[in-house]
C-alpha cells in the first residue's frame, strides 16, 4: 500500500492530506496563529491558579494557557516541565484549555515556553510524515522547506493535480455543513457538548440503509479526525438477529479506526463509539465554537487563501466584513507572508456591505 502526504501550505493554515492508494483517508489541519499547542510537545510551565480536584491552570509562556491535571501539593508560582496530552478543543459555545501532565524525566528551562527548537509546523509535519512513502507540494516552494524540515527522510515532489483530485475544499464544506451522501440516503453529524452525534435518513430498507451506514462512518470518522465519544443513531431494526448482523459489518469496517470502544446496538438502533481525542476534529477546527458554521477565523484563513490563489502582478486588495478584517490585521505574520508568496503589497479594507469572507481585487500594473 502507498501511503502520500499532501502538503498543502498557505498563508493561516496548513492542510494534510494522507492518501492510501489513491484514496483520501486522512485530512488534517494546522492553523499555528490559531493554536501551536499539540500533544507530545513539553514545555517549561508555571503554575499560575490551583484550581481544586489536584488541577492546576499552568502558564506555558507565549502558547497561553493550559489545564494541569493531578497537581497535588503543587504551590502557585512553582516552575516544572509539562507535556500536552489534548489540544485546545472548541465546543458549542465555549473553548476548552489544552491539558497537560506532569514530565517529571524532564527537567524545566529557564524560560517558560517549548522544549526544542522545532516550530509548531514543523513538529507537524514530522509527525504526518512519519508513515508516508512520499510528500506531495502543491508549490515548488513549499517543497524546499518540507525538505529542509525533512532532510532526505522522505522523498518529496510537486503535483498539483493530485490535490485537485484530493479536493480539500468540498470536504471542509461538507464538515461544516455536517451532510454525508450514502446509498439510498444521507450521514447528518452534529456536535454537541457531550458527543459527537450521526444520524441516518433515507427511504428503502432500513437494513440496506443501516449497513450503508456503516461502511461510511469509520471512513469519516478517521478521515475527519473525530473523536471521543460518538453516538449512532441507526434505523431501528426488526429483531436481535437483524442487530447482531448489523454488530458484525460495523466491527468490521471499523477495523480502520485503530484503538476504540464499541457498544453493540440496542433495540432502538444506537450504537456508541469512544476514540482517543488528542485534539480537536475538521469539524471543529473549521467551525469553531459556532457548530454548522464557518468560525470568524476560518472566514479570515478564506480569503487567505483566495488571495495566495490569485493571479496577476497589482497590489491585491482584501475587502471583507469588518470583523474578517480586524481578525486578519491580528495575523501580520501571515499577511506579510502573503506579501512575499504573492510579491505585491497587500491592503486589508473592511467593508460592512461585504459577504461572506470578502473578495480580493488584483490591480493591474
Amino acid at each position: 500500500m502507498t501511503r502520500i502526504l499532501l502538503w498543502d501550505e498557505a498563508p493561516g493554515e496548513i492542510r494534510a492530506g494522507i492518501s492510501e492508494n489513491g484514496n483520501l483517508v486522512e485530512l488534517r489541519i494546522l492553523r499555528p496563529q490559531v493554536s501551536s499547542v499539540s500533544p507530545g510537545t513539553r514545555y517549561t510551565a508555571r503554575i499560575k491558579q490551583i484550581i481544586g480536584s489536584g488541577k492546576a491552570l499552568v502558564d506555558l509562556g507565549r502558547d497561553g494557557d493550559a489545564q494541569l491535571e493531578f497537581a497535588r501539593s503543587m504551590p502557585e508560582g512553582a516552575i516544572l516541565a509539562v507535556e500536552i496530552v489534548r489540544s485546545a478543543i472548541p465546543e458549542p459555545g465555549r473553548w476548552k484549555l489544552p491539558l497537560a501532565r506532569l514530565a517529571m524525566e524532564f527537567v524545566p528551562q529557564a524560560n517558560l515556553g517549548p522544549h526544542g527548537e522545532d516550530s509548531a509546523v514543523a513538529r507537524f509535519l514530522k509527525q504526518m510524515a512519519v508513515s508516508a512513502d512520499e510528500v506531495v507540494c502543491a508549490r515548488p516552494q513549499t517543497a524546499v522547506e518540507v525538505k529542509t524540515i525533512l532532510a532526505d527522510a522522505v522523498e518529496s515532489s510537486v503535483r498539483p493535480e493530485l490535490f485537485d483530485a484530493a479536493d480539500f475544499d468540498s470536504l471542509i464544506e461538507q464538515a461544516v455543513s455536517g451532510e454525508f451522501p450514502i446509498a439510498g440516503g444521507m450521514l447528518s453529524i452534529e456536535r454537541s457538548r457531550a458527543m459527537t452525534l450521526i444520524d441516518i435518513d433515507g427511504s428503502g430498507d432500513p437494513m440496506q440503509l443501516n449497513l450503508a451506514a456503516s461502511r461510511e462512518i469509520p471512513k469519516l470518522l478517521r478521515l475527519l479526525d473525530i473523536g471521543g465519544q460518538v453516538g449512532i443513531d441507526f434505523l431501528a431494526l426488526p429483531d436481535k438477529k437483524a442487530r447482531q448482523m448489523l454488530d458484525a459489518a460495523l466491527a468490521k469496517e471499523c477495523s480502520v479506526l485503530g484503538p476504540h470502544e464499541r457498544t453493540a446496538a440496542n433495540g432502538f438502533g444506537f450504537v456508541q463509539i469512544v476514540r482517543p481525542r488528542p485534539g480537536p476534529s475538521i469539524p471543529e477546527i473549521v467551525s469553531g465554537t459556532m457548530p454548522g458554521r464557518l468560525s470568524l477565523e476560518s472566514r479570515a484563513i478564506a480569503l487567505l487563501r483566495a488571495a495566495a490563489r490569485s493571479t496577476g502582478f497589482g497590489m491585491r486588495r482584501l475587502v471583507a466584513p469588518p470583523a474578517v478584517i480586524e481578525k486578519l490585521r491580528e495575523w501580520p505574520d501571515e499577511l506579510d507572508r502573503l506579501r512575499r508568496l504573492l510579491g505585491a503589497e497587500i491592503v486589508t479594507v473592511p467593508d460592512s456591505s461585504a459577504s461572506g469572507y470578502g473578495h480580493v481585487h488584483v490591480h493591474q500594473s
